[in-house]
């Protein structure tokens, strides 16, 4: 087995954000930033293939951020350590009647009886599937539910930049029976074939590569539209999301930071107005730690 090394410190809860802005603006290979839990402290790492690149991206990262700390621990991991070492970040998490197991835990973790149960592994290409970002939607996705019980093999759900496919499946699990989802990414995809195979017990959502503009493609529309989605993709590309939510639909924006929501209301609330006159929102939003949402629910005027 190959050998690399990982930089590691912990980090003020104010370098956070600037941290991860930069990272996805420079898309970094090497650094990221990690939270146990919401409560815990943040911790900034980075994987390198040795112990020189390790030295030399430090000193980078150092130029622009000139208030790093110190001290940052220098260990030898070996790939296949790395490759599960997210489980460590993975929790199980459940609202109401979902229940999220991590797949590693099927036989340790037995859900509430009558419990709408999906196991999963994201994988660390994709994510925990517990990011605050994706809890927002899943409640989103509950809210619906519980305001219109009844007809679930009629409701059209479309899980937009699915990722593992953890909201799909969630979907799934609470009994709708026509999902759709779909991601940019052909990995994202074959990871949400892989968590479906491990739910056998659940209907098997329609999954496909597609970026927006391509998955609403042929008017496609939904009742409930989940997007877990970064402001810097949801603003320039609103135009499928506008147009791929039925007249008295909901579309459910995730991905945003509590600093961003002002900007994607006003954004989302305006390209409503111009492209879809025939309808009236109202809109909602919540937060999770430094993330938010918000929920946008259609209307036909009278």
């Amino acid at each position: 087995m190959s050998k690399q090394v990982e930089l590691r410190t912990g980090i003020p809860d104010e370098m956070a954000d600037p941290l991860e802005d930069y990272f996805c603006e420079v898309e970094s290979p090497y650094w990221g930033i990690m939270q146990k839990e919401i409560t815990d402290p943040y911790e900034l790492f980075g994987i390198f293939p040795d112990q020189a690149t390790a030295e030399s991206e430090l000193v980078k990262l150092r130029q622009d951020f000139k208030n790093l700390p110190e001290d940052f621990e220098l260990t030898d991991i070996i790939d296949a350590d790395w490759q599960n070492a997210y489980k460590e970040f993975v929790k199980e998490w459940s609202d109401r009647q979902l229940h999220w197991i991590p797949l590693w835990e099927r036989d340790n973790i037995t859900a509430p009886a009558g419990s709408a149960v999906v196991y999963l592994d994201a994988g660390m290409a994709f994510g925990t599937g517990t990011h605050e970002t994706t809890r927002l939607c899943a409640r989103r996705l509950l809210d619906y539910l519980e305001a219109q019980p009844d007809s679930l093999e009629s409701h059209d759900i479309i899980d937009a930049g699915c990722g593992s496919g953890v909201l799909a499946l969630s979907a799934s699990a609470l009994g709708y029976k026509k999902i759709y989802a779909f991601d940019f990414d052909p990995e994202a995809i074959t990871v949400c074939h892989s968590n479906s195979e491990e739910n056998p017990h659940l209907v098997k959502p329609e999954f496909a590569v597609a970026d927006l503009e391509k998955g609403f493609a042929g008017s496609r529309q939904g009742d409930l539209v989940l997007a877990n989605i970064q402001t810097d993709v949801l603003i320039p590309h609103c135009d499928p999301l506008i147009n791929g939510v039925k007249a008295n639909g909901s579309l459910a924006l995730s991905g945003i930071l509590t600093k961003e929501l002002q900007q994607v209301r006003t954004h989302f609330a305006e390209q409503f107005a111009a492209q879809r006159p025939e309808v009236q929102i109202t809109v909602d939003s919540r937060e999770d730690g430094e993330w938010g949402d918000l929920l946008f629910v259609l209307s036909e005027r009278e």
